[in-house]
C-alpha cells in the first residue's frame, strides 16, 4: 500500500511528494512502538501515531533547532523517540 501512496504522490507532485509521504510515514514510527504497549487495536495505534507525530514531533525538533542545526535535531528527536519505544517495551515486559 505504501508503494502505491508513494507512486501517486510521485505522479501527482514529484520527488517533494514522496518526501513529504516518507517524511510523515517516519515521524510516526516512534510514537507507534510506544502505542505498541497498550491495549489499543491496530487503527487506533496508526491514528495516534499520526496525530503524535505530526503535532509532538515537530514541536520537539523545533525546540531543539534554537539550540542546534535543524537537521541533526531532527535526527536526535527521532532517535530519541525510538530509544523511547524500546526501553518502554522491555520495561513493560519486564
Amino acid at each position: 500500500m505504501l508503494i502505491a501512496i508513494l507512486a501517486f504522490s510521485f505522479a501527482i507532485f514529484g520527488i517533494s511528494g514522496v518526501r513529504v509521504v516518507l517524511g510523515i510515514v517516519f515521524i510516526t514510527i516512534p510514537f507507534y512502538f510506544i502505542l505498541n504497549n497498550f491495549q489499543l487495536s491496530d487503527s487506533e495505534k496508526f491514528v495516534f501515531s499520526l496525530l503524535f507525530g505530526i503535532t509532538i514531533f515537530p514541536s520537539l525538533v523545533y525546540l531543539l533547532g534554537f539550540l542546534i542545526s535543524f537537521k541533526l535535531s531532527i535526527l536526535i528527536v527521532f532517535l530519541i523517540m525510538i530509544t523511547v519505544g524500546i526501553f518502554a517495551k522491555r520495561i513493560r515486559h519486564t
